[in-house]
């Protein structure tokens, strides 16, 4: 069990509950992390046993406070990584978040101390995920509501991008939605839940999947 599996660990049981509204289940660890169920049941007693995650047979998984803390370090590192690798070296996206995976294990409170300086201090990374701050505290968009709750006809503006899959980060790029953009819901379908929306001059047909996986605000919020 080393420390980088230990962090990838936590913080996707940090971001399964309080990014996405999902259940930290083995199944859903398992899916997230590409292990096998019982290897996720080993690492949840083992980190039990430490003290960072409460663990009961056939229950989602708790992090305990200390487990809080560890996540939200790591999350921290995280999303300044995707603030300095989009905006000063202009990197896509979809490619911030692989690259952010590898590089929040290798870097020291003192390196993260002078990214953070260097980009301002941030509150949000680019996808619009809250980046915790020193002392664990986090900023949530205000009157954010996620896209599946919009009204037909109203106007809106993304303001937070859940990028956590591959298959959905794929998707954002090819319909280029990015945090910022202005959309109006043009209409919703009963039949399916599904959303057509009217945002660059073009229309664009979404699914109830990829409807919850953007947080949007009214327009002149």
């Amino acid at each position: 069990m080393n420390s980088t599996s230990v962090e990838n660990f936590l913080k996707n049981i940090f971001t399964l509950k309080n990014d996405e509204g999902e259940k930290a289940s083995m199944t859903n660890l398992s899916m997230r992390l590409g292990i096998s169920g019982p290897a996720i049941t080993d690492m949840a007693k083992k980190l039990s046993a430490k003290g960072l995650v409460n663990y009961e047979p056939y229950k989602e998984l708790e992090l305990t406070p200390q487990g809080l803390n560890f996540a939200i370090k790591v999350i921290r590192r995280h999303r300044i990584w995707e603030m300095f690798l989009h905006q000063v070296l202009k990197m896509d996206l979809d490619e911030v978040h692989m690259e952010a995976d590898m590089l929040e294990h290798q870097t020291s409170d003192r390196l993260l101390a002078k990214m953070d300086d260097y980009l301002g201090k941030p509150k949000f990374d680019p996808h619009g995920d809250p980046i915790p701050g020193t002392d664990g505290s986090i900023q949530r968009h205000k009157n954010a509501i996620k896209m599946n709750e919009c009204e037909e006809g109203e106007q809106y503006k993304i303001v937070r991008l859940i990028y956590a899959d591959e298959e959905v980060q794929q998707m954002f790029k090819h319909y280029k939605v990015e945090t910022g953009k202005s959309f109006k819901v043009v209409k919703m379908f009963a039949l399916d839940n599904s959303m057509e929306i009217e945002f660059d001059g073009r229309k664009v047909h979404l699914s109830p999947v990829l409807q919850k996986k953007i947080y949007c605000k009214y327009l002149d919020a």
